[in-house]
């Protein structure tokens, strides 16, 4: 699993976000995207099935565990038949069990291993609610269950998903079927807001959507329509003296493509909100006419797969662009209809056993860009070696994964190289600069060093050149410092489902990936593991959105009521805090 520690945790987050079906993304990407989903916790339901209990751990069956309850509706407290009820490892996310309730909203999970797990109930028609949460949007509460502890009595109170609906017209008033419709709403990564769709629905023939499953809170509303009209090498002649084509924006409701001018809708609990009705206005696109060289096959450049990415923080994670296939023999291709903007031009092509790349920034104004040029050429091969400081220490998996993030657009690359002997080969990266991230190390491990071509590159980054022949050094501490402890309230009582944040000193505070965060269990007890040395603050909110201590807006005033801390490799220290009551940003707007 990714540790908080570690800088693809940010890339992770938004992928997490992002609705797959939108996206269109190559094959291969969905198996990375696989990949990083099953070691986020996020694994499909065939892995939610499997067993609690890991083969050969031993326990005892008098040290054996049980979790029983009952899921009914808010309002009225009917019981909830048909709920599904989740029970996830808090220390190997591999390790899940579910089941549903009864006629009565009963259910049981039984022959349970102790140890800290996070506790999930869904229901179509209601909003999914974790253990611990006060509120959707809350932080849940880890459930610690100790050697033959069966709990009983947990009452879930699910909410009434909202809806939003209406539909989509052009600038004639003509319904505008198959537009992608987005309920968008703010979250924080690397402390700065984005927006991630929190459901998508399409229009139909009659220019309709229907926006479910909504949990409370506010949204902005976004039609998404992109004309049919195929982005191949395929030249369609225009009338004479036209040089410009039309088409239409990404358009926040009620019909604007600006941010800044969108209107939110606040929607309550079951509540549904009718007539959403947002007009699209044409404007004018223009067209990219290029070439895709490959340097690999002799046959030909054909099926090339074109990919044409904002490089707007706010669409990039929507993919709001398109993608295409170059099937012309010598590689020259026309993207029409593509609106004002900068972009990533990605160039694809793959063997039978490789894929490789070949990128491009383009910057559309108020003409079309010609002579655009790709070149797709092997990569270039890493080897690396890894070494230990202090025992090694894996997962319960048993393997490090080597994994490379672009710098800059946070774009994973979709080979991993596995580690061998403490040996590593990551073939035909493309020329760029990158970070790296392992996967596969236990909790108390942290990324101590990497170093390309003999330069430190853990903070900054290394950037790989064709021609230039470098290795990687990666370096993983064993010994990662411990901070365990009880966050209480104003109340000197157990704070359980509150959030803990571990920041670095002020200097370091762009460097996401050196902090830790967890949430308290029922007994108010935290646990953050796998600390880099260094100067830190520890903070504990009652309410706070998730990754807004990264904005450092919103620490500014509590940066007093921070607790210092230095830690060293090995060191093990307890704190107890005292949460601080903080309204969430979504309750600071008027």
């Amino acid at each position: 699993m990714p540790q908080a520690g570690n800088p693809f945790s940010s890339w992770v987050r938004l992928v997490a976000y992002t609705v797959l079906p939108e996206i269109g993304m190559k094959p291969q990407s969905l198996v990375l995207i696989g990949v990083i989903v099953t070691f986020c916790g996020l694994a499909p339901s065939a892995v939610a099935q499997s067993s609690a209990r890991a083969p050969g751990t031993g326990t005892l069956k008098k040290d054996e565990c049980s979790v029983a309850g009952m899921v009914v509706k808010l309002a009225g407290s009917d019981p909830l038949r048909k709920a599904t009820v989740q029970l996830n490892s808090a220390d190997d996310r591999a390790r899940s069990i579910s089941t549903s309730t009864d006629a009565g909203g009963r259910f049981q999970l039984k022959g349970l291993d102790p140890g800290r797990y996070r506790l999930w109930v869904m229901r179509n028609g209601f909003v999914s609610q974790e253990y611990g949460q006060k509120a959707p949007g809350d932080a849940g509460a880890t459930l610690t269950l100790r050697p033959g502890q069966d709990l009983k009595d947990l009452l879930f109170r699910l909410i009434p998903s909202a809806v939003i609906s209406g539909r989509v017209i052009d600038e004639d008033g003509e319904p505008v079927p198959r537009a992608q419709v987005n309920a968008l709403h703010q979250v924080y990564s690397d402390g700065k807001r984005q927006l991630v769709p929190q459901t998508t629905a399409a229009t139909d023939d009659l220019g309709e959507y229907r926006l479910f499953e909504l949990p409370p809170g506010r949204y902005f509303v976004r039609a998404v329509y992109r004309r049919t009209r195929s982005l191949s090498q395929t030249s369609i002649q225009l009338p004479e003296g036209e040089s410009t084509e039309h088409g239409y924006p990404p358009t926040y409701y009620p019909s604007s493509p600006e941010l800044s001018k969108a209107v939110t809708l606040t929607v309550k609990a079951g509540e549904e909100i009718p007539s959403t009705e947002i007009t699209l206005r044409p404007v004018s696109t223009f067209t990219i006419r290029g070439r895709v060289y490959n340097m690999i096959s002799k046959r030909s450049s054909g099926d090339v797969i074109l990919e044409l990415e904002p490089r707007s923080s706010e669409f990039r994670w929507n993919f709001s662009a398109a993608a295409a296939n170059v099937r012309s023999q010598d590689g020259t291709f026309e993207l029409h209809n593509v609106l004002p903007g900068s972009y990533d031009l990605i160039a694809q092509w793959s063997d039978e056993t490789k894929v490789y790349e070949a990128h491009q920034t383009v910057e559309v104004g108020n003409a079309d860009v010609d002579g655009v040029a790709l070149t797709i050429a092997p990569g270039v091969p890493i080897s690396g070696r890894l070494q230990w400081d202090g025992p090694p220490s894996l997962s319960n998996r048993g393997e490090l994964n080597i994994y490379l993030q672009a710098a800059e657009s946070g774009r994973g690359y979709g080979n991993s190289a596995q580690v061998t002997a403490e040996s590593f080969l990551l073939k035909d990266v493309p020329e760029g600069t990158y970070r790296l991230s392992v996967f596969g190390q236990s909790q108390d491990c942290f990324l101590k060093s990497v170093r390309f071509g003999g330069i430190e590159a853990l903070e900054d980054g290394f950037t790989v050149r064709r021609g230039v022949d470098a290795a990687l050094e990666v370096t993983i501490s064993s010994r990662g410092a411990r901070i365990q402890g009880t966050a209480t309230d104003a109340d000197n009582l157990p704070a359980a489902g509150v959030w803990v944040v571990l920041m670095p000193d002020e200097p370091r505070r762009n460097q996401f990936w050196r902090y830790k965060s967890a949430t308290t269990d029922q007994y108010g007890h935290f646990d953050l593991r796998g600390i880099a040395p260094g100067n830190y603050k520890l903070f504990s909110w009652e309410k706070v959105e998730r990754g807004e201590w990264e904005d450092p807006d919103f620490v500014k005033p509590f940066e007093e009521k921070g607790e210092r801390i230095t830690v060293q490799e090995g060191d093990a220290k307890s704190i107890n805090l005292t949460a601080i009551r903080a309204a969430s940003t979504e309750e600071q707007k008027p």
